[in-house]
């Protein structure tokens, strides 16, 4: 799986240059963003809860100024206005619904006066999002989280909202069997090549970036 097309840094570097700042990545993953993140910033915090996921990231996408760091978005390891900017990396949906203020209300507290919070989330929509659904593959439906994580962070009060960018990532995939192994389909597998071959292994991915200033 590879991405073709992954503006995110650029748009959001639009409003909030990275250049010479200490940066905070709630939800890292593997570490496949950390690593254009940090070759735009100073030094880069990243934080993943779950311990298997900061391993590869330590493995794979190791750099010198990248911290890779285990913790919950909930309960931010860090003492107050700690970081210039704050980026959830598609990872505010995936905190429990009944604690996305807090998460909000942390990142908040550990942002600079002035700084900003930085939301990369899921859209409803694009062929990336159809195969979720369509073969329960990656995440599968997390339309309920996505809706109440856009709910929550513009809800929230202590800070202002500064833009609202449309989004968009471009994936490509060599086979049916690239596709299984990177998003681990579950149901209508039979269906899977078809729909490939369809999409000419080409799935894009509807994003939305919202960015808020402290």
């Amino acid at each position: 799986m590879k991405r073709l097309k992954d503006e995110f840094l650029n748009k959001l570097e639009a409003f909030t240059p990275l250049t010479n700042l200490a940066v905070l990545e709630i939800g890292c993953g593997i570490g496949g963003r950390s690593v254009d993140i940090a070759d735009r910033c100073d030094q880069l915090s990243a934080l993943e809860p779950d311990p298997k996921l900061l391993a590869k990231a330590k493995e794979l996408n190791a750099r010198s100024n990248i911290s890779y760091l285990l913790g919950s978005a909930e309960v931010l390891p860090f003492e107050d206005q700690t970081f210039e900017i704050i980026i959830f990396t598609l990872s505010l949906h995936h905190v429990p619904i009944n604690k996305m203020a807090t998460a909000i209300g942390e990142a908040v507290r550990v942002t600079k006066k002035d700084g900003f919070v930085v939301f990369l989330e899921p859209q409803h929509s694009g062929s990336f999002f159809e195969a979720e659904l369509l073969f329960d593959a990656c995440d599968g439906d997390e339309r309920k989280e996505k809706a109440r994580a856009y709910f929550e962070m513009l809800a929230f009060r202590n800070y202002r909202e500064v833009a609202e960018i449309e989004d968009e990532t471009i994936f490509s995939f060599e086979s049916a069997e690239d596709f299984t192994q990177n998003l681990n389909p579950k149901k209508n597998l039979s269906q899977l090549v078809d729909f490939l071959e369809t999409h000419q292994f080409i799935l894009n991915a509807k994003r939305r970036i919202n960015t808020f200033q402290v």
